[in-house]
């Protein structure tokens, strides 16, 4: 299931790098409080922060769940969601739920792992032949 919302804080350059220390201080606060939110909703595992952009400080997320039958409806989250306390300081009006995927899914792929993809067929075709 996706969520997005907006903080209400300054975006800073490094906030749009994954590897930076600000990505990564400021997701795993943000994982943290929405782990608290839904720590008792059925079948929740984790939550992912796939990116901040700018505007504010906007979140893109995703939260995963064992299967495809113990993800609420994104009304059932929203209604969760906004009536929790956190400590995030989101934006009154800011929070989207997004429809749930299938529980097989596979991950948005990263620029290492599109750029991988060419070598590892490169050698599978070189394991074959030798063959």
């Amino acid at each position: 299931m996706s969520l997005q919302f907006r903080l209400n804080q300054t975006f800073t350059s490094d906030l749009s790098n994954t590897s930076s220390s600000g990505f990564k201080t400021l997701a795993d606060k943000v994982t943290s409080e929405v782990k608290k939110v839904f720590a008792q909703t059925s079948g929740f595992r984790r939550s992912i922060v796939n990116s901040f952009r700018s505007g504010s400080v906007v979140t893109d997320m995703t939260l995963v769940f064992d299967n495809q039958t113990s993800v609420p409806s994104s009304s059932n989250a929203q209604v969760t969601f906004t009536n929790s306390s956190t400590s995030l300081n989101i934006l009154s009006g800011s929070i989207i739920f997004g429809s749930s995927t299938t529980s097989g899914s596979a991950p948005r792929p990263t620029s290492f792992s599109l750029a991988a993809l060419p070598l590892s067929l490169a050698l599978l075709m070189v394991q074959l032949l030798a063959s």
